[in-house]
């Protein structure tokens, strides 16, 4: 690896870095006499007792020194020494996660000996040129955090926003498409582009392991790759020369907990979260060990409910007198009406049993073989079990998914490590990793869910889904393990400072699942349901569609990525540092082991080969006493191919796996389905034509990307507060959409009749249609996977930090933004595609630009710590009683998120549809009010006050308790995270199309972890030693 680092620095220009080694942080700066003169061979000791870390190393003819690839930790001192010089000298101070603390020394001539100490590292880094934070280890553990999910902490910071109802998060408006490491090691599971283990999990590992992370938004270097969004960076805690260790318990039930505004209970919610951390030396100065076991156990019933209007009353009752049954012929008897309506109203409301099993453990060893060579290990390991706990995130469930759309969960979750660090010399360094990850979800079908009569397919009734048994599951989807190796070469040589490097990985994943093997019964009215439900004697077919899958199951994945880069700071004088990078990745795409001979293009799946990434920044300081930095960069990034998109790829080609859909307007296909509840048994007959779709990627189909840039200026106001403004930019190119090769000229348009709330006329709206026949009659829906989309971003971003001091931090966050792109919806949706189209218009993907669903204007955070000092006494009175308090908060206030306003459109909207369920016959864009702008429904705005009451108890000099109470969302401000939106209906037989009543009104707050934002509290207790 050595000596492809060094074949890389042959052809990379010499340019500009400043970045420390992922997972690690470093120390630099330059050391230049009274003149501005820089010093020459001047003795730097970078040391951290507590860690066994000493570097030594000589200044460059530039004067230029850099200690990377430091553990992060607090308690750094750095000594600087030259002949003819005081020396000059800086305590304990903190080296964080991926930054380099920089240092402009300045030596005084003496000709005695003399020490000149610094009484504080720099505030403002001048060594760094891209938008990020650290989140450090006194937020992460004094902070209140609901569920204990260190990555939620990452919302603190600018340009950083929810990204749906799941705990997701959105970089600067992109969906998903970011990347999650862990001491420098990718833990990103790339079938979902999400964190290892997903958000339904608690956590991938314990809040108690993290030392910090960091949070980068924009700009950041060519070491990063993989990632269009954001990165997080979590760095693991190290044993230390001394004995540490914690015990812990957190404890959560429903008396203090407020009731959900769409609950009429608050149901039970017991909660326990209960560990121990175990930290200290096996050999003094050479051998470390860190350890962390966490156990959660929680009880969590979920309220079952359905509340969608075409079909049910807002109380969740069946409404009998839009849906009426009998209806026209053929008629449903009043036996057949009684049996539907009885089994729709109390299979799927309820109380549903929710339970959550979590162990949770990390170890992790360090070895200093010499001052020169280190190595670490660590390894974790996460067992997750939750029967019916795929519906995780919600209390009340009002649109059927908590029976209908709900299985079991489970998650087998394990990452390793080693890392060898080697000081080849004072100015060169090498560090290499391997990283072992797997990531295992296995979510089982529960019976508890049939009900007789029922069988085990999906249905619909009149465009109200989730209505029979969850489509998805069983599956193992995926079961993932990734093996990688990076090296990375870090060079000092006059004023520059350069890094080169490589990693590789092979990915593999591998999954077994059937979508809608049971098959899938949709029906356009009640009274059609109740026909074949009870009594179908005859063998009567009402149903408008019916569909299904056969084929494999299992698909294997194999996915082998490369990265290289080489990056350099050049410190082009006192004030100017600028930064050069640049990034290639390669993914080696496997292609498609079976083929569908009707369109070869189903057997190809392209390997971008153009993935360069340059990227460029600049550091100025603009005034002399260095307190005010002048910051701005641009760049290109790509995304990581994800392989729940290649798995699409391979399945939905017609003979992998062949998904059937059936019309009853077509004679044909209607006597070649079953009868309600049956599923057919094989394909072993041949499907009639037109009702099987086919998938493949475009010819020129590659990863999407985004140019980012920044620029900013930050002040340091006071030694311990500083200011940050930044404008962001971002340009998302190559997004993915899908349209339908399989369509014929637009026939006519049809005129529909817009009516209010009241049934009268207030309007018209006329589409062009999309009809019958198909070009190629042998299939239904033949859709090509493309890059039409794109995303734009421009946002305002102002830091406020405090550093603690007198027993006071806080930081503060404001951002403005506004995110625009064509209607990509949220992380979920934009990974595995389909047959369906995402524009209303097959291939108008530009008319369906607008707001995102991440566009959130304003969002302003703030976090703050204090710990008052109210008396100077010591005795007893005042150690456990008086003083040793501690008060902290984080106050949200976020503008509302935007979603698009849909259509819902019971069978064939007319004679001749392609598809049924839409108003021009396409079925595409997501079912939006197509006369209405994209997202132009708010949800509500959030104010939020999370805070945590500490009682500190110091029973002796090392041995210390903690008492904490912890609410969130304080004052009860409950927030809607999702409305109905619904907002025109239409009547079957008609081109009427009624607004309905119920539409804009609030139906959930549903959030992650907790499934509702109305107030929950917990109480704690820490041992610390």
């Amino acid at each position: 690896m050595l000596a492809l680092s060094a074949l890389f620095s042959l052809v990379y220009p010499l340019g500009a870095f400043a970045q420390a080694v992922a997972g690690l942080g470093a120390v630099a700066g330059t050391v230049r006499d009274a003149s501005g003169a820089a010093v020459p061979n001047a003795t730097v000791v970078v040391s951290n007792d507590s860690k066994s870390v000493r570097r030594t190393m000589q200044t460059t003819d530039a004067g230029v020194f850099s200690a990377p690839a430091l553990v992060p930790a607090t308690g750094y001192s750095i000594r600087v020494t030259g002949q003819g010089f005081a020396d000059w000298e800086v305590k304990d101070f903190q080296v964080q996660v991926g930054q380099v603390v920089d240092f402009a020394v300045t030596l005084q001539v003496s000709s005695v000996s003399a020490t000149v100490e610094v009484a504080a590292a720099p505030l403002v880094e001048d060594a760094k040129t891209d938008v990020s934070q650290v989140v450090n280890s006194q937020q992460i553990l004094d902070l209140p955090i609901n569920g204990r999910r260190v990555d939620s902490f990452a919302l603190l910071t600018p340009a950083v926003v929810p990204d749906g109802n799941f705990g997701l998060l959105s970089f600067r408006g992109i969906a998903g498409h970011n990347a999650f490491l862990t001491d420098g090691n990718d833990t990103t599971n790339q079938y979902y582009n999400e964190n290892a283990g997903r958000t339904r999990i608690q956590s991938q590992i314990s809040q108690e392991a993290v030392q910090e992370f960091q949070v980068v938004s924009n700009n950041f270097s060519a070491e990063y790759g993989n990632a269009m969004g954001g990165v997080i960076n979590t760095v693991t805690k190290s044993g230390t020369n001394d004995l540490h260790g914690t015990a812990y318990w957190f404890f959560r039930n429903r008396s203090l907990n407020a009731r959900d505004r769409y609950a009429s209970f608050n149901p039970q919610d017991i909660r326990h979260q209960a560990g121990v951390s175990l930290g200290g030396r096996i050999v003094k100065n050479k051998l470390f060990y860190f350890f962390n076991y966490e156990a959660t156990r929680r009880d969590f019933p979920a309220i079952a409910s359905v509340t969608t209007p075409n079909l049910f009353t807002t109380t969740g009752t069946v409404n009998q007198t839009t849906n009426l049954c009998p209806g026209t012929a053929p008629q449903a008897t009043a036996a057949q009406c009684q049996a539907a309506i009885d089994m729709l109203n109390t299979r799927n409301t309820g109380t549903v049993s929710r339970t959550v099993t979590q162990d949770l453990g990390f170890g992790k060893i360090d070895y200093h073989l010499s001052d020169r060579n280190s190595l670490s290990f660590s390894l974790s390991g996460l067992r997750w079990i939750s029967p019916h706990g795929i519906q995780a995130t919600g209390i009340v469930f009002n649109t059927g998914n908590a029976i209908g759309n709900n299985a079991d969960s489970t998650v087998r979750n394990a990452y390793g490590r080693a890392q060898w660090t080697s000081i080849i010399s004072a100015n060169l360094l090498n560090e290499a990793r391997f990283g072992w990850f797997k990531d295992r979800l296995f979510d089982p079908a529960s019976d508890d869910f049939l009900f007789p009569g029922l069988g085990r397919a999906t249905l619909t009734i009149n465009s109200t889904t989730n209505l029979g048994v969850a489509e998805n599951y069983p599956r193992l989807n995926p079961s993932e393990t990734r093996f990688s190796f990076a090296d990375n070469l870090g060079w000092t040589k006059g004023a520059h400072t350069m890094k080169f490097g490589i990693d590789i990985a092979h990915t593999e994943d591998f999954q077994r699942q059937l979508i809608r093997q049971f098959g899938a019964y949709s029906y356009s009215s009640l009274n059609a349901f109740a026909l074949d439900f009870s009594g179908n004697t005859s063998g009567a077919k009402n149903w408008t569609t019916y569909s299904q899958r056969f084929g494999n199951p299992q698909v294997d994945i194999n996915l082998v990525t490369y990265g290289f880069y080489g990056q350099d700071q050049y410190r082009f004088n006192s004030r100017l540092l600028l930064s050069f990078g640049l990034r290639y990745d390669y993914s080696a795409i496997p292609q498609p082991t079976v083929v569908n001979p009707d369109y070869p293009q189903t057997g190809v799946i392209q390997s971008t080969k153009d993935n360069f990434a340059p990227r460029a920044g600049l550091s100025y300081v603009l005034t002399n006493d260095r307190k005010t930095l002048l910051r701005a960069g641009y760049g290109i990034f790509f995304a990581r191919y994800q392989t729940g998109l290649i798995n699409t790829l391979f399945l939905n080609n017609n003979v992998y796996q062949q998904l059937i859909t059936y019309n009853r307007s077509n004679a044909a296909q209607l006597a070649a389905g079953p009868v309600y509840p049956n599923n057919l048994p094989s394909t072993s007959f041949t499907p009639p034509p037109g009702t099987v779709d086919i998938v493949f990627a475009s010819p020129n189909l590659r990863n999407p990307y985004t140019y980012q840039a920044n620029l900013g200026v930050e002040r340091e106001l006071t030694s311990t507060l500083s200011l940050n403004v930044s404008y962001l930019w971002s340009r998302g190119v190559r997004l993915y959409g899908v349209w339908d090769r399989n369509v014929g000229p637009l026939g006519p348009p049809i005129t529909y009749t817009l009516q209010d709330a009241s049934g009268n006329p207030a309007g018209t709206y006329t589409t062009p249609t999309y009809r019958t026949p198909r070009p190629d009659p042998r299939y239904r829906r033949i859709s090509q996977i493309d890059n039409p989309g794109m995303s734009y971003y421009d946002g305002l971003a102002v830091q406020v930090n405090k550093r603690f001091s007198k027993g006071f931090q806080a930081s503060a966050s404001y951002t403005w933004s506004h995110a625009i792109d064509f209607n990509q919806s949220s992380a979920d949706n934009n990974i595995f595609f389909g047959s369906t189209p995402t524009s209303y218009a097959n291939g108008d993907f530009r008319s369906e630009k607008g707001s995102a669903a991440s566009d959130i204007r304003h969002r302003f955070v703030v976090s703050s710590i204090w710990t008052p000092k109210f008396s100077k006494s010591t005795n007893a009175w005042a150690r456990y009683l008086v003083n040793n308090w501690e008060l902290s908060q984080v106050t949200t206030l976020q503008s509302a998120r935007p979603v698009n306003s849909t259509t819902l459109v019971g069978g064939n909207a007319f004679t001749g549809a392609l598809v049924a369920g839409s108003l021009n016959g396409l079925g595409g864009g997501f079912s939006r009010v197509p006369f209405q702008p994209v997202d132009n429904l708010d949800l509500d705005r959030i104010y939020r006050v999370d805070a945590r009451l500490v009682k500190k108890l110091p029973f002796t000099e090392r041995v210390t308790g903690y008492l904490q109470f912890e609410a969130f969302n304080v004052f009860n401000t409950p927030y809607d995270t999702s409305r109905r939106t619904d907002e025109y209906s239409l009547t079957s037989g008609t081109t009427n199309l009624g607004l309905i009543g119920s539409y804009g009104t609030g139906s959930s707050t549903a959030t992650s972890p907790d499934g509702t934002n109305a107030r929950r509290a917990q109480v704690a207790l820490r041992i610390v030693f």
